[in-house]
């Protein structure tokens, strides 16, 4: 295990050494007085590393099951192709992490020495927020795990990118992102870089799935400074459009295909001599991607036309028609509401599609941040920026 303390002013390397002593577990610390961001910190690592797999767990989130990383490395090879994996995050809550130190005595005894958790110092408006991103959070990671991101897998056997705080990758795959990565744009691997490394590994044919029934428990933003993070995301998957513009234009490849009946022929030699059979093994490689496209390259389209065409649709029906946008935002949250209770576990249902429902003004307020963050990359596009890093 490697913490990486990167320029950090939460007394993190005091807090690891002590941990270490306490219970013996040998952990490797690197500290840093300047941060240099996350990106360029993985990068290094994984250019260090010669492991097969390399788990990325950021210092915010928690596994909340102990056979997490086994089931995410076992997942890692058991299929051709896959580059990275990860679990179901759901929002960690204030609660769930004084639970968490009440049952661990070495937490107990590192809170008694540094001090009490921040968590424990809030206001009650602080909490109120907080709770409030916590509502809207678990609702939105229920319907995007077990509905959107479920159906991906079924459809195209991977997602668009992993989930980045807690996610597993094989080395080698990932040291291939970064040398391609490193003479063309170095770190600015766009504001979130997972989402650049998944965009990557869709780019060259690999896989990146998620292992139904593991979670991880991540903090979220607290409502005031949500909207920044939601524009990270949004912006970030933009920028991945713009260096990876292949997946998105893949529609246009898959109709050539089609209509001259040529598509994916170059990939196709061979595979009725492969002992193991895999059905969305598919050939790897750019050049397949550029002349013939892929198939998960529709999710990318369908996503730049949601975000660009929603929220203007929106915004002018709230103008000339506003029953119908009422009528249109009610059947959105309708529909929302029924999905998140058909794949909540049971006996949460209720909960879950009411967290849904409530959430829905946070959703709304989503759409805008969508809506600049498109307006934000077309500037960039116009003025030559390409300074995208975390």
């Amino acid at each position: 295990m490697i913490v990486v303390d990167d320029g950090s002013t939460d007394a993190t390397a005091a807090v690891v050494r002590r941990y270490s002593e306490m219970t013996g577990r040998q952990i490797a610390l690197v500290v840093r007085k300047q941060s240099i961001g996350k990106t360029p910190t993985v990068r290094k690592e994984c250019q260090a590393s010669d492991a097969d797999a390399m788990v990325v767990l950021d210092g915010d989130t928690v596994l909340r099951e102990p056979h997490y990383l086994s089931r995410l490395v076992e997942e890692l090879f058991r299929n051709a192709g896959v580059a990275s994996t990860c679990g179901e995050v759901m929002p960690l809550a204030r609660r769930r992490r004084v639970a968490l130190v009440k049952s661990d005595p070495a937490l107990q005894a590192l809170v008694a020495e540094f001090g009490p958790q921040a968590a424990e110092q809030r206001s009650g408006l602080e909490a109120a927020l907080e709770w409030v991103t916590v509502m809207y959070r678990t609702a939105l990671y229920l319907f995007l795990h077990r509905v959107l991101y479920d159906g991906h897998l079924k459809l195209f056997g991977s997602r668009l990118s992993p989930a980045g705080c807690a996610v597993a990758y094989r080395t080698a795959r990932l040291r291939e992102c970064f040398e391609y990565a490193g003479p063309l744009i170095g770190d600015n691997l766009s504001n979130s870089e997972d989402i650049y490394i998944g965009h990557f590994f869709a780019w060259r044919g690999y896989r990146n799935t998620q292992v139904p029934g593991v979670r991880c428990e991540s903090l979220e933003p607290e409502l005031p400074v949500l909207p920044r993070q939601l524009y990270l995301w949004s912006s970030s998957f933009l920028q991945s459009q713009y260096y990876f513009k292949d997946l998105p234009l893949s529609i246009f490849r898959l109709l050539k295909g089609v209509l001259t009946g040529k598509n994916g022929q170059a990939g196709s030699q061979g595979a009725e001599r492969r002992q193991i059979r895999e059905q969305y093994r598919a050939p790897w490689g750019e050049e397949h991607t550029r002349r013939f496209g892929r198939r998960l390259g529709l999710l990318d389209l369908f996503s730049i036309f949601e975000k660009v065409t929603y929220p203007v649709i929106l915004i002018l029906l709230a103008i000339f028609s506003p029953r119908l946008a009422l009528f249109t935002v009610a059947l959105e949250a309708s529909l929302c509401t029924v999905g998140t209770f058909v794949v909540a576990d049971s006996g949460a249902r209720f909960r879950s599609a009411a967290m849904m429902l409530a959430s829905t003004p946070i959703r709304l307020v989503s759409l805008g941040v969508d809506l600049a963050a498109v307006l934000k990359y077309l500037l960039d596009l116009a003025t030559g920026n390409r300074a995208w890093r975390k």
